[in-house]
């Protein structure tokens, strides 16, 4: 069921305001330097230079157009008439210093990942230099991470302030800690006023929790509601369900005394793949494993069958399964995991912990397997700059720890083209030699799943997991 609503103007009156209970809890005040990029955004604080639609492909926003000018070189022209929260004008001065502060920063925006550039202003255009060709580099500019910030928002460097320094429909007027924020509507909006008069988040990272406040009528938005709670959402209020680029993935660490051995590694996998983990745990509110890149990826639906080593004998290995609780259906995951591999005869120490406790020790390879649910077009819409992070020997979100030379070769090789079909091809290939080795196990591919009050239409219908509340978004 879909409650977007069309383009058209906004109402004229609306005089509500729009409680929003969002899932997960700021790490880091909203710094678009963090994690907490996303949330800025999908809130309705910061935009992006380009948006992508629904197959990935980029779109005007902050930019109004762009050429590429040569294979190093990118022109953008900027919308006009553009002002920051503050009052401050969006000018290509100002925009060049954002983007300068991003490749600069530590750490540096995953969708600049492996990217070396310089930015400069050219009368009221933005001309990027690339270090090397990037066919996809506008696709970059829609990350979060790059939101364009006014000068106001950087009295410290690494940390940027959103408080009224983003160019979006509403205004971030309070952040409470990690409780919740409050947002005004922003009247002098370039996309014309907003269809509400603010927005009220609450930060709930209980799924149950979210529920209870759409059922009591506290909020009007409950994101990300746990399956377990979709039977009673109440009377006034609906389902919205948006298939994702994201999958949850058994990850077996290459390093780790158990699975630096292939044949362990493909008796694990033999161990998970029969289990339903869509039918059973999302009770049918997701869909079945298909490879790493799922249903809502239509290009990757003819896809060759990967070559597995043989399996070797498990005989009581003892191994350390990590996951975060944060996704209300996780735990219940890892739990049904780690009794398949009890089955199949390995010992399993089972840790879950919040993600942001966990994530140093994730990324340094410190468990022998890794149960993970990832946004495969989160930061760039482009499969191979997802595939390059998290499976190239310097990835930085490699959670197997994998390398292989002629993976990296492929990924070399297929950055260069900039036919989008070719790099979607070119980005199965990766796929099936990564699967083959085993040291991923696709398991399901989520959705994204709404409660939504009745009353509310305009609500973002976005597969990149990005925005949430728009101009449109009203009441009534």
């Amino acid at each position: 069921m879909s409650l977007v609503a069309g383009c058209g103007p906004a109402p004229e009156a609306a005089g509500e305001r729009i409680g929003l209970a969002y899932a997960f809890v700021p790490v880091a005040g909203l710094s678009p330097y963090s994690d907490d990029a996303v949330i800025g955004y999908g809130i309705g604080a910061t935009e992006t230079l380009v948006s992508l639609d629904a197959a990935g492909r980029p779109q005007p926003l902050l930019a109004e157009s762009w050429t590429q000018v040569d294979p190093l070189t990118w022109r953008f022209q900027l919308r006009p008439g553009v002002r920051f929260h503050d009052g401050s004008a969006m000018t290509a001065e100002v925009v060049m210093q954002d983007l300068q502060r991003a490749v600069a920063a530590t750490p540096r925006p995953r969708a600049l990942s492996g990217v070396e550039f310089t930015a400069r202003a050219e009368g009221e255009d933005v001309v990027v230099n690339t270090a090397a060709p990037d066919p996809v580099f506008p696709q970059r500019l829609s990350s979060p991470e790059l939101a364009v910030l006014a000068r106001s928002a950087y009295a410290d460097p690494a940390n940027p302030d959103l408080l009224g320094a983003g160019t979006g429909p509403y205004v971030l007027e309070e952040l409470d800690g990690t409780s919740g924020a409050t947002l005004d509507a922003n009247p002098d909006y370039w996309g014309g006023a907003p269809a509400a008069d603010g927005v009220d988040v609450r930060f709930l990272s209980e799924g149950v929790a979210r529920a209870n406040a759409l059922r009591a009528e506290e909020v009007d938005i409950a994101h990300a509601v746990p399956v377990s709670q979709l039977q009673s959402l109440g009377d006034g209020n609906v389902l919205l369900s948006v298939p994702l680029p994201r999958t949850v993935s058994l990850h077996l660490t290459s390093t780790s005394p158990v699975f630096a051995d292939p044949g362990l590694r493909s008796a694990a996998r033999q161990a998970v793949t029969g289990l339903d983990v869509a039918g059973s745990i999302y009770e049918g509110q997701a869909d079945r494993p298909e490879g790493l890149f799922g249903p809502v990826s239509s290009w990757a639906t003819v896809r060759p069958v990967p070559s597995h080593p043989d399996p070797a004998a498990v005989e009581g290995q003892a191994i350390t399964l990590a996951t975060y609780s944060d996704r209300a259906e996780m735990p219940e995951i890892a739990a049904a995991v780690a009794d398949a591999l009890r089955r199949a005869g390995f010992q399993v120490d089972l840790v879950v912990r919040l993600y942001t406790e966990l994530e140093e020790q994730l990324l340094a390879g410190e468990f022998d397997a890794v149960l993970m649910s990832r946004s495969y077009g989160q930061d760039t819409a482009d499969p191979l700059s997802y595939l390059a992070a998290d499976f190239g020997c310097d990835g930085g979100y490699n959670l197997s720890l994998f390398c292989d030379p002629e993976v990296d070769a492929q990924l070399v090789a297929a950055s260069q083209l900039s036919d989008v079909d070719a790099r979607q091809a070119a980005a199965l290939r990766v796929e099936n030699r990564v699967l083959a080795s085993d040291v991923v196990v696709p398991l399901v591919h989520e959705r994204t799943r709404f409660g939504v009050s009745k009353e509310v239409s305009g609500l973002a219908d976005d597969p990149w997991e990005r925005a949430i509340i728009t101009r449109d978004t009203a009441l009534g």
